[in-house]
């Protein structure tokens, strides 16, 4: 039933063994693995690194990089660009003014 009087179950013991990483370490050999030579890695990870170097998905190349960037500074720009016309015609056109007017006499009838 679950009830347990006075003898309590011993908890579970896991066999965790901790295993140290060297990010650099394993850098270099993914390095070794995209040249050719010799390296600890196995087949599915030097599998991987091939095909990240031949699709040309790097992470450390620079031209996906500049891509990103251009395309953020494009966007700054239409917000820009968009926040600049709507100020103007909120400050420098009869438009808002219009508008409320049209609303206050629909309002008052």
């Amino acid at each position: 039933m679950g009830f347990f009087m006075f003898h309590r179950p011993e908890m579970p013991k896991f066999n965790y063994i901790p295993r140290y990483y060297n990010p650099e370490k394993e850098e270099l050999e993914k390095r070794k693995a995209a040249m050719g030579l010799d390296s600890k890695l196995t087949d599915s990870e030097r599998l991987r690194v091939q095909m990240r170097q031949k699709w040309g998905r790097n992470i450390n190349d620079g031209k996906n990089l500049k891509q990103g960037y251009s395309f953020k500074w494009l966007l700054y720009a239409i917000i820009f660009g968009i926040s600049a016309f709507l100020i103007s015609v909120i400050f420098f056109t009869p438009f808002v003014e219009n508008f409320v007017t049209m609303f206050l006499k629909m309002g008052g009838k």
